[in-house]
């Protein structure tokens, strides 16, 4: 069940975006609270005490407030390229090398496994070029 508050403000965002043009308004609105409501059951069925989990959904809703389509876009962009981070492998690459790049990248790009992700492949990558 979407809050009328948000059902509101959905419905004002597509007014604004879209002046006159009330197809694209139907169109926006219904698809704002389908995202609503597959953010809302993340937030429901997720375990938000998970550090990861929980440090993803913070981005998404901080950064995208009453833009529900952004919110699941970023939430499942972070965990997907999180899930890579930490476990993508690497051959030839040794350990602890891998862990002082994952370790830098961490500490450089905080909560954005992102760019987590692409420091990290970019990085292996460069370490590649000079050791292969």
């Amino acid at each position: 069940m979407v809050p009328n508050e948000v059902l509101q403000e959905i419905k004002v965002r597509a007014v604004v975006v879209w002046p006159g043009d009330y197809s694209m308004q139907a169109h926006v609105i219904g698809e704002q609270l389908e995202a609503f409501e597959r953010i809302a059951h993340y937030q429901t069925t997720l375990d938000l005490t998970n550090e990861v989990i929980a440090c993803c959904m913070k981005r998404a809703l901080l950064n995208w407030p009453y833009d529900f389509e952004m919110q699941v876009h970023v939430f499942d962009e972070q965990i997907e390229a999180a899930g890579d981070f930490f476990n993508a492998e690497f051959p030839g690459v040794p350990e602890d090398v891998l862990q002082e790049i994952r370790a830098r990248a961490f500490s450089e790009w905080p909560e954005d496994y992102s760019m987590m992700l692409h420091e990290l492949t970019g990085q292996i990558e460069g370490w590649k070029s000079v050791n292969f």
